[in-house]
């Protein structure tokens, strides 16, 4: 049989880099590609950008209901003082907008950073892979769009509610809590939106540590719920600190 005169590319051979934009819409469509091609040449810059844009524009603008539930869960208390508590009404008044603006983003980084960190100890030292700590935290910062995404998605609801406890997720089944409830608070943060961003981030992590599926899916979850219930048992702490009553339920 006569062989073709046009060369073959060899199975498995590396594949031109993706660009960052390619890969960002990537990791909503097929995120096993995404990561691939990220694992080629893992950048933080633009993704990072991302992310902080979109949790500026969600934290501004939702600034005034933050204050407001801020407000409603802190006047139950005996202990704050009457001065701070006015301080604290005048904010939902008059929100500071950059302040909300910058404080959110700024958070979500230092949070990103921790989650890498989380990751890199349980897929290096836990599950025996072996990667460097940059891509690692790409991939947090990537999944982090689509928590940022969820974010944006919720700004229509909490206008159209006017309270920023609203929920894409099981949270919605608890009308009338607030983060007073410590499983409120759980599920308000482990939204649809989480949850997708803890598989697609568990897919990065697989490819970039070269572990199966379930074991990078494992990675993000441990990660996630680590920094979920820490935050919340902070949260938790300085309102029972403030003199506001917590519940399990």
């Amino acid at each position: 049989m006569e062989m073709s005169s046009q060369a073959q590319p060899a199975y498995g051979a590396p594949t031109k880099p993706k660009s960052i934009w390619s890969i960002i819409i990537g990791i909503f469509t097929s995120p096993t590609e995404a990561f691939a091609a990220y694992k080629q040449k893992p950048t933080i810059i633009v993704p990072l950008i991302i992310v902080f844009i979109m949790i500026a524009i969600a934290g501004a603008v939702t600034a005034k209901y933050g204050a407001m539930l801020q407000y409603e869960m802190l006047k139950t208390s005996e202990l704050m003082p009457p001065q701070a508590l006015e301080q604290i009404r005048q904010s939902v008044e008059n929100p500071n907008y950059i302040n909300a603006a910058l404080v959110g983003p700024i958070v979500m980084i230092i949070v990103g950073l921790i989650v890498a960190l989380i990751a890199m100890f349980l897929g290096n030292v836990i599950f025996a892979g072996k990667a460097k700590f940059k891509p690692i935290w790409g991939v947090a910062i990537l999944g982090g769009i689509i928590s940022g995404l969820g974010g944006l998605v919720r700004i229509p609801l909490v206008y159209a509610k006017g309270t920023i406890l609203v929920s894409i997720g099981f949270a919605a089944l608890m009308p009338g809590k607030d983060f007073t409830s410590l499983l409120y608070a759980f599920l308000y943060f482990a939204d649809l939106f989480a949850i997708w961003a803890v598989i697609v981030s568990g897919i990065g992590y697989s490819l970039i540590f070269d572990l199966s599926r379930g074991k990078g899916i494992a990675i993000a979850a441990i990660a996630f719920l680590i920094l979920t219930i820490v935050g919340i048992g902070l949260q938790a702490i300085g309102l029972s600190l403030a003199g506001v009553d917590i519940n399990l339920i």
